[in-house]
């Protein structure tokens, strides 16, 4: 699956050409896939609030007598026509896409950082690169960290350019985290660590592959830095560049700053509060229904579970790609328009019907 989302995603972006408008789209093809079952699970959620308060009383009733209990409670969910369980299919359908999608996302990323940083330092008017008469790669120059910083303020001047590094509106480039502490090419450990999860699953040419393996010193399934030279002097002029200092967090972690924002950094942390603001409103406009006395006994946990998606969501896309925490957003964006639309829908029907919940309810309640 994770390689068919992929292919999709790649073809997406074969007519659009930029990875952050294709994941959007994506994202509606998706969700206008699972349309019917959102509507289905709305309106099956909608239709247990209205009989919570009959299931309370069948409760009290039979509290004694279980088997009695499930008999009257499966005649009102059937008479009623309600399923209490397709309420969350959908969920159990999102929840293995997000997972393959997070999946799909980080190989194309160890992909497009490799090609990214190929296309840059391979580029014959540089000339770090070597190439043979049949334009195969024989090697890299060694070049220090002043080198680099000079060629990074040529960049910044636009007396040079740069790889496309497939930016998004304030995103230098989508496969690197939307934060202030990261520039918008990887470092050398987190390029190497990337690569050494995806070795053999990328679909690199003899040239990158050649390129990558020499720039991280990658030998054996390990790297080891010492030799990397030009990946540790572009390291350092990018750390210097944008002025990197460290901080301590009450002593449990340190976060990177920046003390030049205007330079390489890729991101400013705009899409993790995005994520963290729109599952908080995503799950206040999902139906809810009348609190119960089990319910108000548990209000613990369902507090704990409100807060703590929000949390992990602003955790995830600070930590993630771009292109993943744009996915993330916009999943919820959609998630709190088709609610307006999904609610509305469900409304105008249901004031058509004639209304038998009163009615099988009464019924079920019946010794």
């Amino acid at each position: 699956m994770t390689q068919l989302f992929i292919s999709v995603l790649n073809w997406v972006q074969s007519f659009i050409g930029n990875y952050g408008w294709s994941v959007i789209v994506f994202v509606l093809l998706i969700r206008l896939c699972l349309l019917p079952l959102d509507v289905k699970s709305r309106r099956s959620m909608r239709q247990m609030a209205l009989l919570n308060p009959k299931l309370e009383e069948l409760k009290k009733r039979y509290a004694n007598d279980q088997e009695k209990l499930n008999q009257k409670t499966q005649e009102l969910y059937k008479k009623n026509a309600v399923n209490p369980l397709s309420g969350c299919l959908p969920m159990l359908i999102q929840l293995p896409i997000l997972y393959i999608m997070f999946a799909a996302m980080r190989r194309v990323a160890a992909q497009m950082q490799i090609e990214i940083m190929y296309n840059w330092l391979c580029d014959p008017a540089l000339g770090i690169a070597n190439f043979d008469a049949n334009g195969v790669f024989t090697g890299l120059k060694s070049v220090d960290s002043a080198e680099v910083a000079n060629l990074l303020e040529a960049i910044r001047n636009g007396t040079a350019s740069f790889a496309d590094t497939q930016s998004w509106l304030w995103i230098k480039s989508v496969f690197q985290p939307d934060n202030f502490s990261r520039s918008l090419i990887p470092t050398l450990n987190e390029l190497a660590t990337t690569y050494s999860q995806y070795v053999g699953k990328l679909d690199l040419d003899e040239n990158h592959l050649a390129f990558i393996t020499q720039y991280l010193d990658f030998v054996d399934n390990r790297t080891y830095g010492g030799n990397a030279q030009l990946a540790v002097a572009i390291d350092e002029a990018f750390r210097s560049f944008n002025g990197y200092q460290s901080a301590s967090v009450l002593g449990l972690f340190s976060i990177t700053f920046p003390t030049n924002f205007a330079s390489y950094i890729n991101g400013y942390c705009v899409l993790p509060i995005l994520a963290c603001v729109t599952q908080i409103l995503s799950t206040k406009l999902q139906p809810m229904q009348n609190e119960t006395s089990s319910q108000q006994q548990q209000g613990g946990t369902g507090k704990f579970m409100k807060w703590f998606f929000p949390i992990l969501s602003l955790w995830i896309c600070w930590t993630s790609t771009a292109a993943f925490a744009i996915y993330w957003v916009f999943v919820n964006v959609w998630s709190i328009i088709s609610s307006f639309g999904i609610n509305y829908y469900l409304e105008k029907t249901d004031k058509n019907k004639p209304n038998k919940n009163d009615t099988g309810a009464k019924e079920a309640l019946q010794p």
